[in-house]
């Protein structure tokens, strides 16, 4: 009794006191998958390889200096055009002399310059992407085999651009494709659209007939792949 008298109160409600257990979190199925999806990496699948190379894979760049150039010649001649029939040639026409020799030597003056620029820049190309097959895209030794003995229907994309610098795209087959010398030598190869002009709406234009490859060398790949499609074109020619 004695031993009790000299104990705390304040220790014999702790001893007395249950144990707390701090409660452990609960994960279920959704949560555990969360966190292993997070922290553990997926094993890569066996005889899966990722392609070194995209499906459209760029192969001829004319290069941007002279894209952006094209371009800016483009507008400025529109520009030009505007500014002499619509202000210049009229001002010529209604003045007090009324010389209209004057107003129409100012309007062609302004119509020659847009009609030449637009006439040998049009077959222009800017980007040409050669659609490839699974296995060409594995390895360079398989692009360039591929590349070297391209079948009739490969697929190349050729951009161009339009009268007022927009680009445009058309979807040609390496069959299709004949080297000529058109436009003054503007335009270097060309396709028959007269079967896609007859099932194209006449709002939506003339299909393009002719491009002009202007550059030797792509630039692209140290231009081994544009070369060898230069060649297989050059023998649709032959045939």
């Amino acid at each position: 009794m004695m031993l009790l008298q000299h104990i705390r109160p304040q220790t014999i409600r702790s001893l007395c006191r249950r144990p707390q257990y701090r409660a452990l979190p609960i994960f279920t199925s959704s949560v555990l998958k969360c966190r292993l999806s997070s922290t553990v990496a997926p094993a890569p699948k066996p005889g899966v390889r990722k392609a070194r190379f995209p499906e459209r894979l760029i192969i001829y760049h004319a290069g941007t200096g002279r894209t952006v150039f094209l371009g800016c010649l483009k507008v400025t001649t529109i520009f030009i055009c505007a500014f002499f029939c619509a202000v210049m040639a009229p001002t010529h026409f209604y003045s007090e002399e009324s010389n209209w020799v004057a107003a129409g030597a100012v309007m062609v003056s302004g119509l020659v310059p847009v009609s030449v620029v637009a006439y040998i820049s049009s077959p222009f190309v800017t980007y040409i992407h050669l659609r490839l097959p699974i296995f060409a895209r594995q390895s360079q030794e398989m692009l360039l085999r591929y590349s070297k003995s391209l079948p009739k229907n490969a697929e190349l994309d050729i951009t161009t651009m339009n009268f007022i610098g927009k680009p445009r795209v058309a979807r040609v087959k390496v069959g299709d494709l004949r080297a000529v010398k058109e436009r003054f030598g503007f335009a270097n190869y060309c396709r028959d659209t007269k079967l896609l002009n007859s099932k194209r709406s006449w709002w939506m234009g003339k299909a393009v007939r002719q491009f002009g490859v202007t550059n030797e060398k792509s630039g692209v790949m140290g231009g081994e792949v544009w070369e060898n499609v230069a060649k297989g074109i050059a023998k649709n020619s032959k045939i």
